[in-house]
């Protein structure tokens, strides 16, 4: 209904110029924006489905959006007018308080938005608006994605305000972690943006929800991680029962801070440790973080933050997706307080507990969500694994800089094969499709070129969600899309090596250690061989002679031979094998 109540209204408040473009487009009253009207929204503007609380509000957003870019108005005051539209429509415009706080932001008012009838079943319409306005390039840069009110809502529904508790979020955007709240009174809410106008749009939503309250809203605008943002730093010597808040993701830090603890420099972990100093004891802090935090090496100073310096209550992880934003999410909870000896994971309804101590295990404290069979394959393997690959030989692929010219499909004078990735398969290469003139001068990227022509060498796929590791014996060339291997492993010769890294076992390992689509040295290093017979590794090494052959009958002997020089039992390898279906 409000859509239509939109385009009934919106025709009497647009300039004549606006119409004629209108026409141009051949829109009519009752359809939605042709073709370049929305190819201009698309490329330059996102809507935020996942922040509607009704999608049928997306045709008014459509229309005005499409209003304000022909009108050419300014943002600040596009959103000033239509807070005082809404304060207008709730009785509070004219009270002295109202005007007071209205009197920081002295815009020019478009006269024209006033009476517009907005949407009345949406928490943050001023917030849609001004998520609409922004241009993909501009919250790329600010990291600024405002989060869905189904996550919010989440995030602080058991928040307990009985006893004055107070509740802070310091990177509050329009606010929707402070609108999400109920049984609690103005004057225990506090927020900082370094947006004014989303500073703006918070205050306006605070004196909506509140309406029956005389107050001034305590939302600050500065970077919160610039002590001197604030005049006298007042904010800064709060502590507050509760932070929570969804930090800017992706936006690199210029700050030299005083904060050790994070060596990555990543905006997002100086968030977390900076509003922890602002935490009372066993207060609560939950912090919306980018899936990555768990695993990626990057960010092992915050995963060590957060098993060293309090209570770490919770990861929640949740399916949806920002709009036009691929990156998954989740939430930690923690407090401050004394060490946990475990952390609940939710996920699809489901609750696992996982012990903290197997976060410690791994070189880099990743945080790998396994079940308790995982946990309990992973740390027999440990325990059997008396080498690893932190001695052997590792060499990167060939960057050429010009594929298309420097790479042909047929035999050209002068030039040798060169193999890709998508020639790697298990144990064997397929054939070369690519020829290449080897001149080292020529070439953007290359190894030393002994390792390019060693007697024997390992090849695997860099890009890839298995392990993929092929023999070569050929002395060949390999382009960037295959890195090199040419292993030390005592007791090991490099075709056993090679089954290893090609078993079940080890993809299953990788899978479950790292999780990721890239194979890096990094990770490879930490797979635990175990110590083997000389018998075991002739055996294995005529296995792989028959596998080079094309004989792949006696692969299910040598997955067993593997799963049992770790003496894993008949369970455990039944889940494996499941586990990498």
């Amino acid at each position: 209904m409000f859509c239509c109540c939109l385009e009934e209204n919106v025709l009497h408040i647009i300039s004549n110029a606006t119409k004629k473009n209108w026409n141009k487009l051949h829109t009519k009253n009752n359809q939605k924006l042709t073709t370049r009207a929305n190819k201009c929204l698309s490329q330059k503007n996102i809507i935020p489905l996942e922040y509607f609380c009704n999608t049928n509000n997306i045709k008014y957003i459509q229309n005005l959006l499409y209003i304000v870019h022909s009108e050419k108005w300014n943002i600040t005051s596009i959103l000033l007018s239509l807070g005082i539209n809404l304060l207008k429509k709730a009785n509070l415009y004219h009270k002295k308080y109202v005007q007071n706080i209205l009197k920081q932001y002295p815009y020019a008012v478009i006269t024209e938005l006033l009476n517009d009838t907005l949407p009345n079943d949406e928490i943050d319409i001023l917030g849609i608006i001004y998520q609409c306005l922004l241009t993909e390039g501009q919250k790329n840069i600010t990291g600024s994605y405002y989060t869905p009110h189904n996550v919010v809502k989440n995030m602080t529904h058991k928040l307990d305000f009985s006893k004055g508790q107070t509740f802070f979020d310091p990177c509050c955007g329009s606010g929707a972690f402070l609108l999400s709240l109920n049984n609690i009174q103005p004057k225990q809410l506090y927020g900082m943006d370094k947006d004014n106008i989303a500073v703006m749009i918070a205050k306006i939503n605070l004196l909506l929800k509140f309406r029956d309250y005389e107050f001034e809203p305590q939302i600050y605008c500065g970077d919160y991680l610039k002590q001197s943002a604030l005049p006298n730093n007042a904010i800064f010597h709060e502590k507050f029962d509760y932070i929570v808040t969804n930090p800017p993701w992706g936006a690199a830090s210029q700050y030299f801070s005083d904060m050790t603890e994070i060596t990555s420099r990543e905006t997002f972990s100086y968030f977390f440790v900076r509003a922890f100093q602002q935490l009372k004891q066993y207060g609560t802090i939950r912090f919306l973080f980018p899936e990555a935090i768990l695993n990626v090496k990057k960010h092992k100073d915050i995963r060590t933050f957060l098993l060293e310096k309090g209570c770490f209550q919770s990861i929640t992880f949740y399916k949806e997706l920002f709009t036009d934003v691929t990156t998954k999410y989740i939430d930690i909870n923690f407090q401050k307080a004394k060490q946990s000896k475990n952390v609940l994971i939710y996920e699809q309804k489901k609750i696992k507990k996982v012990p903290l101590s197997f976060f410690y295990k791994t070189e880099n404290k990743t945080f790998r969500i396994m079940a308790d069979i995982d946990i309990e394959i992973i740390e027999q393997v440990k325990k059997y694994g008396k080498y690893n690959l932190n001695d052997s030989i590792w060499a990167l692929g060939i960057v050429t800089g010009d594929n298309k010219n420097k790479l042909k499909e047929e035999y050209f004078e002068k030039s040798e094969v060169i193999y890709t990735g998508k020639e790697i398969c298990h144990y064997v290469l397929k054939p070369a499709k690519k020829y290449i003139i080897y001149d080292r001068t020529q070439l953007q990227q290359v190894a030393p070129e002994k390792y390019y022509r060693a007697e024997e060498k390992l090849v695997y796929k860099f890009i890839s969600k298995k392990l993929v590791f092929a023999y070569d014996n050929t002395k060949s060339l390999f382009l960037n899309s295959a890195n090199i291997l040419i292993p030390s492993i005592h007791t090991m010769s490099i075709k056993t090596v090679m089954a290893y890294l090609n078993s079940e076992l080890f993809q299953y390992l990788y899978s479950k250690m790292f999780g990721q689509v890239k194979i890096l040295k990094g990770n490879l290093i930490l797979l635990p061989f175990p110590q083997i017979t000389q018998k075991q590794n002739n055996d294995i090494i005529e296995m792989v002679n028959e596998f080079l052959k094309g004989d792949y009958k006696k692969e299910s002997i040598l997955q067993d031979i593997i799963f049992q020089s770790y003496q894993l039992n008949a369970k455990q390898i039944k889940h494996i094998k499941k586990e990498i279906l």
